[in-house]
Order: structure tokens, then C-alpha cells, then sequence
């Protein structure tokens, strides 16, 4: 059975699905981050590899029957960038039982935002908003004019993003243990997460070597546990950053008329588990003159890079 491979390649984890010709799920597994900037441009080809390997021995798939494959890896936007991954993955030995070069397997590579647009509109125009790991905002038109807003890392700008969250979940708890806030849920949670004592024992393990980007997002669940139960430094962290995010769907929307009246997409872990989160955005959206329809995306990036794939195969 011949079938297609689809990647969606995060910062906290890395999805791959496999659809047969006529879009039927055949395989789907996770594997480790294959952001480079999360994991550096090295760990990501490794971490790929591994999950390419994975995916040959654990699902049982023929390799010469594959049709192509679609990568939407976050933290890769430039065509410089898509080119150096794909020429890493080519040329890496650990793939060789796929038989890329010889057989001229088309490999479609995009940045992350893009599989997700396609997975939740089913086509390559309209406006996406992931808020996962990193978090950014993507306009395409039908013309194929891009536009986006956000996504520029945790130093530089990562709004609306689970990093974002993860970060002010912990200054709240400092900020609450030096009396400048109110006593918060969230200090017991992430005390309890490391069995510590003190916040102040939090300073050691934080600026710890080996903490990096996903790390601090993974605090982001902690804050929306604490929200959904009630906490009001919790809910102000969670209000303040959906805000934000929509501030910039808006801010990249009025770059291109049709895009303002085009629908919006929403996906990602946050959007996902936080109600309080999609509530805000939309409310921040629609109070503006650019209201629009908003959809919860139901299929998973992955689906957006098979997808990619089979409509490049048909067109």
C-alpha cells in the first residue's frame, strides 16, 4: 500500500502520521524536539532520524512505497534554512534504508505554522494562531503573499506562547514569596513538581546548565491547572498572554485586506487546555473591527504536511 509521511516538527516533541492514498491513518508516533533552536541543528537531525527509524521498524512500513514526505519543522522559516535541513537529512547516513537521493523522493519542507494552516483549513490560505511551545501568527494569501507576527523566539518575542507562560508562572511565584504579590496556587505546584522546599531553592535548579526553552513551557500546564481552579495570579498570567497574542493576529491581519476578512485557525497545547485562554483571544479579536470567524483546529499539524504532500501529488 502506497502512502505518505507527515512531520510536525515542535519544540517540546515531534509528531509524525502516515496516510494511505485515500487520507486513512495507517501509523501515527512522537518522538523528541526537533526545533533547532530548542535543541540545537544537530540534535533536531538526530532526533528526526530517530523517528524516521522508528517509523520504518515499529509500523511496518515498506520503504520503497512511500510517496513522499512533508516536514513542518518550527523554528525553520527562510528557504537558506529549509535547504541546509533538507541537505542534512539527504545526506545522513542514518537514513539510508529510506533511499531518499537515489529514489528523488519528494520532500516537501515548510515552517510549522504552515502544516498547521493547511491541517485546520484544509488549504494554504487564511490565518493561523499556534500557541504551543512558541507561539505565531501566519497570514497567507491566495496569491501566496505571507505575512506573519510573532514567533521570534523567547528572546526576541514568543507572546501568547507556553515559554511565556512557563516564565511568568515562575516570577509569580518569586514575586508572591517577596510579598509583591498575594500568595498564589502556584507556588505549592511548582514546589511540588520538584519536591523543594523554598522558592528560593528554585534559583539553583533554573539557571541550571542543561534547562532550556521547553523546559520553562512546561510550567505553562501548572499555571492553567491553577487557573481553571480559581487562582487569580494564574488567571491574570493566562488573560495577560491571550491578549497579547490576539493584539498580534490583529497587528498582522491589517497588513493585508484579505486576510481581514479571512478566518482564523487556532491550534496548539494551549488553545487545546485552556478554555479561559480561547475565551480571551476570541474576545480580543472580535472586539475589534476585524471580527471574524474563529475554528479550533480538529487535526493535528502532521495531518498539514501529509496533506501538503498528496495535493502537490495531485496538482
Amino acid at each position: 500500500m502506497e502512502y505518505v509521511i507527515g512531520i510536525d516538527g515542535g519544540g517540546t516533541k515531534t509528531a509524525a502520521i502516515v496516510l494511505d492514498s485515500a487520507g486513512n491513518l495507517l501509523a501515527q508516533i512522537e518522538g523528541a524536539a526537533t526545533n533547532p533552536h530548542a535543541v540545537t541543528f544537530t540534535g533536531a537531525i538526530d532526533n528526526l532520524t530517530a523517528l524516521f527509524q522508528r517509523l520504518l521498524f515499529e509500523s511496518g512500513l515498506v520503504p520503497e512505497r512511500c510517496k513522499g514526505i512533508g516536514l513542518g519543522i518550527a523554528g525553520i522559516s527562510t528557504s537558506e534554512e529549509q535547504q541546509q535541513f533538507l541537505d542534512s537529512l539527504l545526506h545522513d547516513e542514518r537514513m539510508s534504508l529510506w533511499d531518499l537521493k537515489k529514489r528523488a523522493l519528494p520532500i516537501l519542507i515548510r515552517n510549522d505554522a504552515e502544516i498547521a494552516l493547511i491541517a485546520a483549513l484544509g488549504q494554504e490560505s487564511g490565518t493561523i494562531v499556534i500557541a504551543g511551545t512558541g507561539a505565531i501568527v501566519l497570514g497567507i494569501t491566495p496569491s501566496g503573499e505571507r505575512y506573519r507576527a510573532g514567533g521570534w523566539g523567547h528572546i526576541l518575542g514568543d507572546k501568547g506562547s507556553g515559554y511565556e507562560i512557563g516564565l511568568q508562572t515562575l516570577q509569580a511565584v518569586m514575586l508572591s514569596h517577596d510579598g509583591a504579590l498575594p500568595p498564589t496556587m502556584l507556588t505549592e505546584l511548582v514546589l511540588e513538581k520538584h519536591q523543594l522546599n523554598s522558592p528560593e531553592q528554585l534559583r539553583t535548579y533554573i539557571y541550571g546548565a542543561s534547562i532550556r526553552k521547553q523546559h520553562i513551557a512546561q510550567y505553562a500546564q501548572l499555571c492553567i491547572h491553577a487557573a481553571n481552579h480559581g487562582d487569580e495570579a494564574a488567571q491574570h498570567i493566562i488573560v495577560r498572554t491571550a491578549t497579547e497574542l490576539g493584539q498580534l493576529t490583529l497587528a498582522m491581519r491589517r497588513k493585508d485586506r484579505w486576510l481581514t476578512q479571512a478566518p482564523i485557525a487556532v491550534t496548539g497545547s494551549i488553545f487545546k487546555h485552556s478554555t479561559l485562554f480561547v475565551d480571551t483571544f476570541k474576545q480580543c479579536v472580535n472586539q475589534s473591527e476585524q471580527a471574524s470567524t474563529i475554528i479550533i483546529a480538529e487535526k493535528q499539524p502532521a495531518w498539514g504536511a501529509a496533506l501538503l504532500v498528496q495535493q502537490n501529488k495531485r496538482g
